[in-house]
């Protein structure tokens, strides 16, 4: 996949770490985390998208300019892509972040696109911690961290990433005790429009091999002790979902037109499902999992121009 970078880990984790020590406040704010060079082929870009569910019509020829590599300079890259672009892995699991890394769960994911990404390139991922806040002893703590994407050769920025990790019952170090930004409020009436994915049994194994090869997306023993009765689908591909399912809904399969995304994880999508984006025409969405009517994105909100 031509990457320079440790396997990708799970926004879950039946790791052991630092379980006994308390977080050093210090030593996680000024952590270098490694930068990342990757270049990609205009194939890995077509492969993301059919990830996302692109194409599930193989008949809709604005899909196909996302999916199909034969169409060389007008090949189009879905925006979400950026998501796996420069990716550093599960950085919380190394030992001097101070982190208890079976205690972490990827809260939230902000994007913001400042140009479309070319089919295939060669680009480096910046990621700093931004943000340490410490709500109380016994009582959760937050982690913000920012990637920067930008362009191998020209140093062009392509997209910023910002995500939050709550770092659960590990607060108590005396840190900073400052909300981070408020979460976007989706209106109370009924969404504006509507459109369902229909994943596939197989979709979990087929999304790790962009990158994230985290067993609990594959293996049902690991699934197990993390107590999931099978592997689950990756956080990060029900946000490819719910992107490609935007920018079809709000800006006519146009990527140029997507400027920015946020959204919070609230439950697991199981391999199979069918996931439902609701979208107002302001740009709130949430997705939910029809089978068992349960919400997995929340608070979403995408910026369209």
């Amino acid at each position: 996949m031509g990457l320079r970078r440790q396997r990708a880990w799970s926004h879950f984790s039946s790791l052991r770490g630092n379980s006994d020590m308390p977080i050093d406040a210090d030593r996680l704010l000024g952590y270098q985390v490694p930068e990342v060079r990757q270049t990609y082929t205009s194939h890995q870009s077509a492969f993301y998208a059919l990830t996302t569910g692109m194409a599930q019509n193989p008949l809709d020829q604005r899909h196909l300019d996302f999916v199909d590599p034969n169409r060389g300079d007008a090949q189009r890259v879905l925006p979400s892509m950026a998501l796996i672009l420069g990716y550093p892995g599960f950085w919380l699991v190394r030992p001097d972040t101070t982190v208890d890394p079976t205690r972490v769960l990827h809260g939230t994911q902000e994007i913001e696109w400042h140009r479309e990404l070319p089919a295939s390139g060669e680009v480096f991922g910046r990621t700093r911690v931004t943000k340490l806040v410490d709500h109380g002893e016994g009582k959760h703590a937050m982690v913000q961290s920012e990637r920067e994407i930008v362009d191998a050769g020209t140093g062009e920025r392509y997209a910023t990433l910002r995500q939050v990790h709550v770092l659960r019952g590990q607060g108590g170090f005396g840190g900073d005790s400052s909300s981070l930004p408020a979460a976007h409020v989706i209106p109370d009436s009924a969404p504006d429009m509507t459109a369902d994915v229909q994943t596939r049994p197989e979709h979990a194994l087929l999304y790790r091999l962009n990158g994230d090869l985290f067993a609990l997306h594959a293996d049902p023993e690991m699934a197990a002790r993390s107590g999931f009765p099978r592997p689950i689908l990756h956080g990060m591909c029900v946000a490819g979902i719910a992107t490609q399912v935007l920018m079809r809904l709000l800006a006519a399969d146009n990527p140029v037109r997507m400027r920015a995304l946020q959204l919070r994880f609230s439950a697991v999508v199981y391999p199979g499902e069918t996931v439902r984006i609701e979208a107002w025409r302001d740009g709130s969405f949430r997705a939910r999992v029809v089978e068992r009517n349960e919400v997995v994105l929340e608070n979403g909100y995408v910026l369209v121009e």
